[in-house]
């Protein structure tokens, strides 16, 4: 228990810190292409490339979010009663696990061209002035793929334990301890460095934890 709370408070700084990156990039790149930076409430289409990739994430982001609001405006007391929907709003809704479907990758599985054609574009173009210069968007792609499923894990309560956890760099707990602060620190080296020094899985860790 006190690992998988450990790992959830982690993830859930990585999420919040690669949305608002990713966001405040999108903005930029939409703005140049369409005159508004208003990408993810408006009811205009989303630019191209992006359109191809993001459409239906984003009405599925709204679609959630509007019912987040229906029950809002239905609750007098609630301190957003009546409050119209925000870009932020939309964003929340967005899952952790759509972000690595915006990065090409070439390693790991078959790919389709085009689409793959598409997130190339979108790398070039806005995405990689997110990540320090050099970083490979593929392993962009793979390291949030991997915590993705590993945070479904954690957040469906899934036995991340078992046996004694051996000595190991390469060991996967230790592994998506890395991943976790590798994107903070392509992110966002402050929030890294508060991070690392605030965590309680590497004690746990330290102190034995297990993994199946």
């Amino acid at each position: 228990m006190q690992l998988a709370a450990g790992y959830l408070e982690l993830l859930s700084v990585a999420e919040v810190v690669l949305r608002n990156a990713l966001n405040e990039q999108l903005r930029d790149w939409c703005r140049d292409r369409s005159g508004t930076d208003v990408w993810l409430t408006s009811d205009d289409p989303l630019p191209f490339p992006l359109d191809k990739l993001f459409t239906s994430v984003r009405e599925g982001a709204m679609a959630r979010a509007t019912d987040a609001k229906t029950v809002r405006d239905t609750t007098p007391t609630h301190d957003r009663c009546g409050v119209p929907l925000t870009e932020g709003d939309v964003l929340s809704q967005v899952t952790f696990g759509q972000w690595h479907n915006l990065f090409p990758y070439t390693q790991g599985q078959a790919t389709d061209p085009t689409t793959n054609s598409y997130r190339a574009q979108m790398w070039s173009e806005a995405l990689r002035d997110v990540f320090p210069a050099g970083v490979n968007p593929d392993d962009v792609r793979w390291l949030l793929y991997r915590l993705t499923y590993f945070r479904n894990r954690v957040a469906h309560h899934e036995c991340i334990i078992s046996a004694p956890l051996p000595p190991n760099r390469r060991h996967p707990l230790r592994s998506r301890l890395r991943d976790i602060f590798t994107l903070l620190r392509w992110l966002d080296p402050d929030v890294h460095e508060w991070t690392t020094g605030s965590n309680r899985v590497t004690a746990l860790l330290a102190a034995g934890a297990s993994v199946r």
